[in-house]
């Protein structure tokens, strides 16, 4: 009886390990449902179908002379979809600031679940939350210069500069743009459709870049003709910083997608 008894201990032990590996197996491949993949955003700001340079004159559609000393904008909102509407994956909780004179903040990287997808979305500005949440850290700053203190809120794009067509004093052009609610609400979602209408999967082994050209030209007449003669600085919401909001939102187009 007491031989019977050890090897049923034993079986049964032997089968509690067995279990045990089987499981641990199972909790093992569950793991990977949660594992990060990498999506680098890379922003390459562009005037006259060239790379942006601060400080060289460039023609905009509307043939007017101008030059760049500041660009700045604020993407959140990083989204994947699928043929609907309803993101596949998303980064809900990014704000960044992209800034033309800072190489580093050009380069945009998230971390998202693995899934396939055929366009890439994102929001030009901020949502309204963090407009009347005060001043905050990171990318929101206000030591960033693009924070409202009389406004209590944030600008969404910046874009400064010169004219010759300009009559404000030295010539400056400066467009602050802003305004988060209502009719005077400048944030703008942006969908972009991958080239060639191909479907891309992210990978765990790959990071997956996308490089977006940035065309300030769009700045001036993608929806509505703004000429820096009769309209060289804004710096407050209004109907005048929501048309210049309907003109970024034109300025992306993806370039490429590759492996990396």
């Amino acid at each position: 009886m007491n031989n019977h008894n050890t090897m049923k201990t034993r079986l049964l032990a032997a089968l509690s390990i067995l279990l045990a590996l089987a499981w641990g197996g199972c909790v093992k491949d569950k793991s990977f449902e949660g594992e990060a993949y990498t999506l680098r955003l890379n922003f390459r700001p562009s005037a006259n179908g060239e790379a942006l340079q601060l400080g060289k004159e460039y023609i905009n559609p509307l043939g007017e002379d101008y030059t760049v000393s500041t660009f700045k904008f604020y993407i959140s909102h990083i989204s994947l979809l699928q043929d609907q509407p309803q993101p596949v994956a998303e980064d809900l909780n990014g704000v960044y600031l992209v800034d033309a004179s800072n190489e580093a903040s050009k380069t945009v990287t998230v971390t998202l679940n693995g899934t396939s997808f055929n366009k890439l979305a994102f929001q030009v500005g901020i949502d309204s939350i963090l407009n009347v949440s005060g001043a905050q850290t990171g990318a929101l700053d206000p030591l960033n210069g693009m924070f409202w203190t009389w406004n209590s809120g944030y600008i969404m794009a910046k874009l400064e500069g010169t004219s010759s067509l300009s009559n404000s004093p030295g010539q400056a052009m400066t467009y602050h743009i802003g305004g988060f609610s209502g009719n005077e609400k400048t944030q703008r979602q942006v969908i972009l459709s991958l080239p060639q209408q191909q479907s891309w999967t992210l990978e765990r082994t790959n990071v997956t870049e996308v490089v977006i050209d940035v065309d300030i030209d769009q700045w001036f007449s993608a929806v509505h003709p703004l000429s820096i003669g009769a309209k060289p600085e804004t710096m407050m919401p209004g109907p005048l910083a929501v048309q210049y909001a309907d003109n970024y939102a034109r300025m992306f187009r993806m370039e490429t997608i590759l492996r990396r």
